[in-house]
């Protein structure tokens, strides 16, 4: 069988991702699982793939095989190839073999994701929530955690995160953790959170992105003096970076005549527009990749963490 999970809101599908292999891990299969955007682990090419499909386990008779990222990692040819043995295969029709794709991201091969959609038993697309969806989705898991926010607070944390589930979901869940009677209102909330739209860190952003290096180096010292820790600083760099790469998209939409709807504050969304003309496509990608290998090093404990954040501005600073 075949299982096909995909779309731009990475959280929620990844959430998804994991109750599905939860599921058919009940039966306890053996499990493998493959991320072709891994750069630090070798992909496993066809051969292997098609050998994994074919073999026979003497202790349990079914298997689940979890590939995640191979559309936006691979070549047009090299999934044909492997669509088709898939198809020798029929996995479609397979009892005891499950396949899920699984791409944190839209799927842009058109033939790959027609083939997925029409022979896999389950389709999950996930995109950006709109609006009254997400105001819908934080109102679900406010009941979930036992908090109930005031209007104003749940419009400043949509403002904040429009794009970015994860963040707000773990928002919540300290909120959550907060010994406190009633609604949480706006000040509560900027009193005991961070939010983009606040703080030093938002200018550090801001001075990053638009190529201030003094300024960005004087802001990185104090932002650490202030106690925040580097990975966090991290994170709210890749905030930041996803947040130009989306207006960038629906500024280049909009040039070619498709109208694109922003969930953006109108004021962020002017901010961010201004930067995303300053960046090349390809350069995003680099400073994305800067990000994730930065990220990686400091969490295995190859270089220190500060020492990585200086690198990684080197690196941003570099690139137009």
């Amino acid at each position: 069988m075949l299982y096909f999970i995909y779309g731009e809101d990475n959280f929620l599908s990844r959430n998804y991702l994991l109750k599905v292999i939860d599921f058919y891990k009940r039966k306890k299969p053996a499990f493998f699982s493959f991320d072709f955007s891994d750069k630090f682990s070798p992909a496993p090419d066809t051969k292997n793939l098609e050998e994994i499909l074919k073999a026979n386990n003497l202790f349990c008779g079914s298997k689940l095989i979890v590939i995640k990222n191979f559309i936006a990692e691979t070549s047009s040819e090299l999934q044909k190839v492997f669509l088709k043995i898939l198809d020798r295969q029929n996995i479609d029709k397979a009892k005891d073999t499950m396949v899920v794709f699984y791409e944190n991201q839209k799927v842009k091969n058109i033939f790959s994701k027609k083939w997925l959609t029409k022979k896999a038993k389950g389709v999950k697309e996930f995109n950006f929530l709109d609006k009254q969806a997400l105001e819908q989705w934080i109102k679900k898991e406010e009941g979930k955690m036992g908090i109930k926010l005031a209007p104003d607070a749940r419009q400043v944390l949509m403002e904040s995160f429009p794009f970015d589930s994860g963040s707000i979901y773990n928002i919540l869940k300290k909120l959550s953790l907060i010994d406190k009677k009633g609604v949480y209102d706006r000040d509560f909330l900027e009193e005991n959170v961070f939010l983009p739209t606040q703080n030093d860190i938002f200018e550090f952003l801001d001075s990053l992105a638009a190529k201030k290096a003094a300024r960005a180096y004087w802001l990185l010292e104090k932002l650490i003096a202030q106690g925040h820790h580097p990975l966090y600083i991290l994170k709210m760099i890749v905030f930041e970076i996803r947040n130009i790469i989306i207006v960038k998209e629906i500024l280049e939409k909009e040039v070619g005549g498709s109208k694109s709807v922003s969930h953006f504050n109108p004021y962020v969304f002017k901010k961010l527009a201004v930067l995303a003309k300053e960046f090349k496509k390809e350069s995003l990608k680099k400073i994305y990749f800067f990000l994730m290998k930065y990220d990686r090093r400091i969490k295995d404990g190859s270089i220190k963490s500060e020492l990585a954040l200086e690198m990684l501005l080197v690196d941003f600073l570099s690139q137009k």
